[in-house]
């Protein structure tokens, strides 16, 4: 149809309709990803802004079990007063590792920084509710807030720990002076402190 040189098309209900349909879902996912992300920033990968602290990779015999990286806001981590910033450790796998075993290494690593029996059951409890097991190529990012902490399978949320003590006492598997890797300790804190 025309009216004053200019031209009107005309498009049946069912056409709108179907626009519509295909439209509606573009926007309202862009704009529901952004609402999340401002209204609750622990599901935001607000690390991947930060700077890198250091980086290391744990190797067992011949074989490169994963890459770690130490980020914080300011690129600093200041081992007299730890818990003065917020970290995150991102773990890049080199290897398949089952759940169980993730489970495993890390009640050891708590057993060797002296962490009583009845909290590493405890925690484990937790964790097991949170994490999954990982493939090579797979990244583990685990965030440190003054609140405590946050998992992080890639970019996907998998859990938070409330409990403060738990969250530190995780990282300390990497930061504490007794960790059983102090190299990868030092790489991870020792290129900027």
């Amino acid at each position: 149809m025309k009216k004053n040189g200019v031209r009107f098309y005309v498009a049946g209900l069912s056409n709108v309709v179907i626009l519509l349909v295909l439209l509606i879902p573009l926007f309202s996912a862009k704009s529901f990803a952004r609402e999340t992300i401002k209204n609750d920033k622990q599901y935001y990968p607000v690390w991947e802004q930060w700077q890198t602290v250091g980086h290391s990779t744990l190797k067992w015999g011949l074989w490169d079990i994963y890459d770690a990286q130490l980020k914080t806001p300011s690129g600093r981590y200041d081992v007299a007063e730890p818990a003065s910033t917020d970290v995150a450790l991102l773990i890049d796998y080199r290897r398949k590792i089952s759940k169980k075993r993730l489970l495993s290494a890390t009640d050891q690593q708590w057993a060797h920084l002296g962490v009583s029996r009845e909290n590493r059951k405890r925690w484990l409890k937790q964790l097991s509710k949170i994490w999954q097991g990982v493939r090579a190529g797979d990244r583990l990012v685990f965030v440190l807030s003054a609140s405590g902490g946050r998992f992080y399978f890639g970019h996907r949320f998998l859990g938070r720990i409330d409990d403060v003590q738990l969250a530190r006492t995780f990282l300390d598997i990497w930061l504490s002076d007794n960790t059983a890797y102090p190299q990868l300790r030092q790489q991870l804190i020792g290129s900027k402190r």
